[in-house]
């Protein structure tokens, strides 16, 4: 089994000495997770950032297993909101309800398109906050 998507990454934890496994949230795949060989090296760490807009390649032997993820960074929000103390606890928010409230491996293609509309308001600074709550409640 294999796929490629687009992606949001959800979260990042150290696997092993040199692997990490991500949470990514994709359009037509979901949240989902893999194992990223060499997530934790000097070249992988600062483009696995919770917030980053990647380019995902999953494959796995059966679709139920873990699989592994090829990635490549498309946009990284966090480096461009870190002057932004209010945006950047806006992203940690959305990564971390997403993660949290998501069933992994289900398809949610209207939550994809508000979240990713939520990230391009969060980078564009301004005033998102209204945005954010109507993204709460179609998380709800």
């Amino acid at each position: 089994m294999d796929w490629r998507d687009q992606g949001a990454l959800l979260s990042v934890r150290r696997h092993g000495e040199s692997a990490a496994i991500i949470d990514v949230f994709t359009e037509h795949h979901g949240r989902h997770a893999g194992v990223v060989r060499g997530g934790a090296s000097r070249k992988l760490a600062p483009i696995l950032q919770p917030g980053a807009q990647l380019d995902v390649e999953w494959r796995a032997r059966l679709d139920e297993h873990l699989g592994t993820f090829r990635v490549e960074p498309l946009i990284s929000r966090a480096a461009v909101m870190m002057d932004d103390r209010a945006a950047l606890a806006g992203l940690n928010a959305v990564c971390g309800l997403l993660k949290f409230a998501l069933p992994e491996r289900e398809a949610h293609p209207r939550m994809y398109k508000a979240t990713q509309d939520l990230l391009a308001g969060l980078m564009a600074g301004g005033a998102w906050q209204r945005d954010y709550l109507f993204w709460e409640l179609l998380l709800l």
